[in-house]
């Protein structure tokens, strides 16, 4: 019996590191349209190819494929119509 435990553990930790990786993002930087997401009211993901709008609300992005979720306002770069809001002052 003394065997058993440490094998099972062993076997867990194996079967682990595929699913650990498996959220992980892209290590490759996606080809991004020219003019995509404007420094004035966005900044660009290092490797997901998002825009994340600097005005964090619901409104601070329009477009078809917008996303708000969490707090954040953001859209891919595969949305042609998207674009980030400047905050209103």
């Amino acid at each position: 019996m003394k065997y058993v435990l440490p094998s099972f553990f062993t076997f867990a930790a194996v079967c682990m590191f595929p699913i650990t990786d498996a959220g992980r993002a892209s290590m490759k930087k996606p080809d991004l349209p020219d003019g995509f997401c404007p420094p004035e009211t966005g900044d660009i993901t290092d490797t997901t190819g998002e825009c994340m709008c600097h005005w964090q609300h619901k409104n601070g992005c329009v477009g078809s494929k917008c996303e708000y979720q969490m707090g954040l306002s953001w859209y891919h770069y595969t949305c042609e119509d998207c674009k980030c809001v400047a905050e209103p002052k």
